[in-house]
């Protein structure tokens, strides 16, 4: 009888946080979801497009992570919305096909940071977590050569070429079903840009404390390998500005 009851009660995501890793997603994500109007999927990272083996599950699987019976704003019969937040879903390619066929009308969220950043970020997440034992110019110079191992994880340029991922999203997506922000904004003044994801979502303005997630530091990366990549990116930064009509001012 609950079983039932709950799936009398489930409903596909209204939104989704599809990247990019290592931009914000988790602490936009979070704090969303302490809003009146915003129910959390089971977990924060679904991974259910990016993943075959979450895939296989089927759409019904899907649709049971958003269990809202148990919320007490879903008991008083609030309007709310849900939604999930998988960062990977940006650049994997079969994703975007998978998440139209499956709801079409999905408004769609992107946090877009500079990816001489993002890449470095990136490189000392997997680090802290023993999943990297190379240095970032070693590990970037061999991604350059096509020579790190099969892990897609790995791949921290690639990762920052944000103009080929979007597209593939656009070509199947109105431009209405986009909000994207710049990390380097949502950082400076994160309530600033989660009342644009407020207004984006159609809920009320968010007022709530805002939980910044601990940070890990780390290393000042080299001079001369900031620049390197700086340069690497620009002609994909710029094809991302021409693309989108927004100029990132990443350099």
């Amino acid at each position: 009888m609950m079983k039932k009851s709950l799936a009398s009660h489930e409903r596909m995501p209204d939104f989704l946080i599809i990247g990019a890793m290592k931009c914000g997603t988790t602490t936009l994500y979070k704090n969303l979801v302490k809003h009146s109007s915003i129910v959390s999927a089971r977990r924060k990272e679904l991974h259910f497009f990016d993943k075959d083996d979450e895939f296989i599950k089927g759409v019904d699987w899907y649709r049971e992570q958003f269990p809202l019976l148990f919320k007490k704003k879903f008991k008083d019969k609030s309007p709310f919305i849900t939604g999930e937040a998988s960062p990977r879903y940006l650049f994997i390619p079969e994703v975007p096909q998978r998440v139209f066929e499956a709801m079409p009308q999905v408004k769609l969220i992107v946090l877009l940071r500079n990816p001489v950043d993002r890449a470095y970020s990136h490189y000392h997440h997997f680090k802290r977590k023993g999943l990297e034992s190379l240095s970032f110019e070693e590990a970037i110079k061999k991604e350059e050569n096509g020579l790190l191992d099969s892990n897609i994880n790995r791949n921290y340029l690639a990762r920052g070429k944000y103009y080929e991922q979007l597209k593939r999203w656009m070509n199947l997506f109105s431009r209405e079903q986009f909000l994207i922000l710049k990390s380097e904004d949502y950082f400076r003044d994160p309530i600033a840009g989660i009342n644009q994801v407020c207004q984006f979502l159609n809920v009320q303005e968010w007022n709530l404390e805002y939980t910044k997630e601990p940070s890990q530091p780390y290393p000042e990366m080299e001079v001369g390998t900031k620049e390197r990549l700086a340069n690497y990116f620009k002609p994909y930064n710029e094809k991302l500005y021409d693309y989108l009509g927004v100029n990132f001012d990443w350099d």
